[in-house]
């Protein structure tokens, strides 16, 4: 009996020992962590990350109850986050790679900088609606050469038709424009044409005798005046309406029949077309007052330069009086264009 309680003792007293090494074991070690994998670790790594890592071959202590010690492998360096921890993430990893950013989207968020150098070039905003290119609003001058087809249908004497029409006198010049800007859409404009019209000889018969009522030759027109344009500048597309007061000088053929250029005045005082008796009593040229009205468009095919294409026509005022606004004097042109 004495010894079966002997080795009871025995046994408690051993159990006892076990566990106080037991208990004094588990106060020296670290809290238990579950095990995670090296991408869970670069997510949850906060701005207060340290760089160093553990060194190789650190013995972690196992948990109660396992005998068996477990080993680190390597870890990465991690360069310290500057914001959150994705934002972190990426900061690294693009930077890693040597890669030049993309340039922000939204144009507030790129820099006061001139491009190039990976940098947005951004325009001032438009303050109204406005369909003119930039550079088109700021001419303001133009001189304008225009080669023109011309076509003089005024009454001379000694030319008229049989049924008393007056004919159609074809012929060709060169016109010239220079154009100042008012306002926006106002221009004035400073014209001069001139046109040569080839004639011939012209006869009639009278008193069954054939005469000579026209001599050949060439007439020579000159008109020039002044007027405003209106002009709705669409940026490549100037189109033009004008009017104006001009003068037109005709100079016709000499010798010929009383009336004509040089030759005496009529009984009444009278002589032909543009003409005017002097105190000589003999036809000289003079200048015949005139309205005209116009259409053009032009094209913008360089900054400062356009081509175009313009009709025109004249009235004597002595046919405004009469409510006739039969043409004298009929322009069709191509307009090259110089503004500046």
């Amino acid at each position: 009996m004495r010894t079966q309680g002997s080795g009871q003792l025995s046994l408690v007293a051993l159990v006892f020992a076990l566990g106080m090494s037991a208990v004094a074991q588990a106060a020296e070690l670290p809290p238990w962590e579950p095990p995670t994998t090296e991408a869970e670790g670069q997510a949850d790594a906060g701005p207060a990350e340290s760089t160093a890592t553990e060194p190789q071959g650190e013995t972690k202590p196992a948990s109660q109850g396992e005998a068996k010690p477990v080993e680190a492998g390597p870890q990465p360096k991690v360069a310290p986050a500057s914001g959150p921890a994705n934002g972190g993430t990426a900061n690294v990893r693009s930077l890693a790679r040597d890669e030049v950013p993309p340039p922000p989207i939204d144009p507030n968020d790129a820099p006061f900088m001139r491009p190039p150098n990976n940098q947005i070039g951004t325009t001032p905003p438009r303050t109204r609606p406005d369909i003119r290119q930039g550079w088109s609003a700021r001419r303001r001058f133009a001189l304008t050469v225009a080669p023109t087809y011309a076509m003089l249908r005024l009454p001379f004497q000694g030319r008229t038709t049989g049924n008393n029409q007056v004919p159609r006198l074809h012929g060709a010049g060169v016109g010239a424009e220079f154009d100042v800007q008012a306002w926006r859409w106002i221009w004035v404009r400073a014209m001069g044409v001139y046109s040569g019209h080839p004639v011939g000889e012209e006869r009639a018969q009278m008193d069954m005798e054939v005469v000579r009522t026209a001599p050949p030759g060439m007439i020579h027109v000159m008109s020039y005046g002044v007027g405003p344009v209106f002009a709705l500048d669409l940026g490549r597309f100037l189109p033009l309406i004008e009017v104006g007061v001009a003068g037109l000088r005709v100079v016709t053929p000499t010798g010929g029949v009383t009336g004509q250029r040089g030759e005496a005045c009529m009984a009444n005082g009278a002589c032909d077309v543009g003409l005017k008796c002097n105190s000589a009593r003999i036809c000289e040229v003079t200048t015949i007052g005139e309205m005209y009205l116009g259409l053009a468009v032009d094209l913008l095919v360089r900054r400062h330069l356009s081509f175009g294409a313009q009709f025109r026509y004249n009235v004597r005022f002595a046919e405004l009086k009469s409510l006739n606004l039969t043409p004298g004097y009929l322009l069709g042109t191509l307009r090259l264009t110089v503004r500046f």
